[in-house]
């Protein structure tokens, strides 16, 4: 009989635990949902990658150019694979449709306070003498990455989405903010699926 009383308390962590699927408005607003292996991304405008840069910027629906953007905000960035020699004058892409044959999330620490080497400590505990990436020290870049083909630009190999966030919230872009992000520059097709 004291066993029932317990069951309550015992179920409860898992009910808040539950995710809902009622709280996205779209499956398009749920940071987890990626894009499909074979999406087109359909590029308009062509992009300049200034000497030393792999990747061009785009945010709120420009191309934007490096060091000018907020990391706070969703942006998606075109990267290129290439020689170092090739990186040494400026580049460009052109209008293509490229497509999506892989996708990822992954989370990059990002350092915004100084690292403390060593320390003397007194009581618990002892010397800290690396950084924890688990700790709350800095910012989180929160990342899609999709690896792009295309037969006429092969040099094309990725385009990543991302933001600068508290990793606890697990905020990757969404589906809806890429489309937004990219605006007129770019436009995602996804595949048609067969029922």
């Amino acid at each position: 009989m004291k066993l029932l009383r317990w069951i309550p308390l015992l179920i409860l962590p898992l009910v808040g635990c539950q995710s809902s699927p009622m709280s996205y408005k779209t499956p398009f607003d749920n940071p987890f949902n990626l894009l499909p292996p074979g999406t087109i991304i359909e590029l308009h405008q062509s992009l300049t990658f200034s000497p030393g840069n792999s990747r061009s910027n785009v945010q709120n629906g420009k191309a934007i150019a490096q060091g000018r953007y907020s990391r706070f905000q969703p942006m998606c960035q075109f990267y290129l694979y290439e020689s170092k020699e090739a990186m040494k004058v400026s580049r460009s892409i052109e209008p293509d449709r490229f497509t999506v044959i892989q996708v990822s999330q992954n989370i990059d620490y990002v350092l915004t306070e100084p690292i403390e080497v060593a320390y003397v400590s007194i009581g618990f505990g002892g010397p800290r003498y690396l950084y924890d990436p688990f700790d709350d020290v800095g910012t989180r870049t929160m990342k899609t990455t999709m690896r792009l083909r295309s037969e006429k630009q092969p040099q094309v190999h990725e385009l990543r989405c991302s933001r600068d966030d508290d990793p606890y919230l697990r905020n990757f872009v969404t589906i809806n903010e890429m489309i937004k992000t990219l605006g007129e520059v770019a436009t995602i097709h996804l595949p048609v699926v067969s029922q």
